[in-house]
C-alpha cells in the first residue's frame, strides 16, 4: 500500500508540475511579457526581432493602413477571424479578405526566422514589406491576450498584377488584435 500511494502522489506533482499549456497559463503570458527582443540590426535600417506570441486564436481588431506613390489606398479594415491566428512560432492576422478588390492586410510573423511583415493589398494592387528589408520601421506590444502593432516603410516596391508594372510606395499601419 504505502508504494501505490507514493506513486499516486508522485503523478499528481507531476501533473501539477507540467501544467495545462493553455493559451492562458503563467508560461504563455511569460512568453509574451518577454518579446519582443532585438537580435540584429541590418544594414539600411531593418531589424531581426524576435516576436514571441503565445498559441492563439484572435478574435477581434482592426487595421489602418495609408499607401501613397505607385499606387494609393487609405483605409480601416476588419479582422477576418478564421484566418487570424498564432501557433507552433508562426503568426498569421488577416484583416479583410486577401486578394478582394477592397483594402486588405495580412500581418505575418515567424520566429524561427526572427522575421515579421504585411502584405497589402487592393484591386490588382499589392506590396509586401518585412522587419528586414531595410526600408521598414516597426514597432509592437505584445501582451497575453492582444498585439498592436505599427510599421512604416519608405521605398517599397508595390505591384499590379494586371499590367505587371511595379513602382514605389511608402506605407504607414498601425494594427492591432485581441484573443
Amino acid at each position: 500500500m504505502p508504494i501505490k500511494s507514493l506513486l499516486v502522489t508522485s503523478l499528481v506533482f507531476a501533473m501539477v508540475g507540467c501544467g495545462s499549456g493553455s493559451e492562458g497559463s503563467d508560461a504563455a503570458a511569460a512568453a509574451d511579457e518577454a518579446a519582443p527582443k532585438q537580435q540584429a540590426d541590418i544594414p539600411g535600417g531593418g531589424s531581426r526581432e524576435v516576436l514571441g506570441i503565445s498559441p492563439r486564436i484572435y478574435t477581434s481588431g482592426s487595421v489602418n493602413a495609408k499607401v501613397t506613390g505607385f499606387f494609393e489606398v487609405d483605409g480601416v479594415q476588419q479582422l477576418n477571424k478564421p484566418a487570424s491566428m498564432t501557433d507552433g512560432g508562426s503568426t498569421w492576422i488577416q484583416y479583410g479578405a486577401s486578394g478582394a478588390q477592397e483594402l486588405n492586410v495580412l500581418f505575418t510573423n515567424d520566429e524561427a526566422m526572427a522575421e515579421n511583415g504585411l502584405n497589402i493589398g487592393v484591386g490588382p494592387y499589392t506590396v509586401m514589406a518585412t522587419s528586414t528589408s531595410g526600408e521598414c520601421r516597426t514597432n509592437f506590444d505584445v501582451k497575453p491576450a492582444t498585439i498592436s502593432g505599427h510599421y512604416s516603410c519608405t521605398g517599397s516596391t508595390g505591384y499590379n498584377k494586371d499590367t505587371g508594372q511595379t513602382g514605389k510606395v511608402d506605407i504607414e499601419v498601425d494594427f492591432n488584435a485581441g484573443s
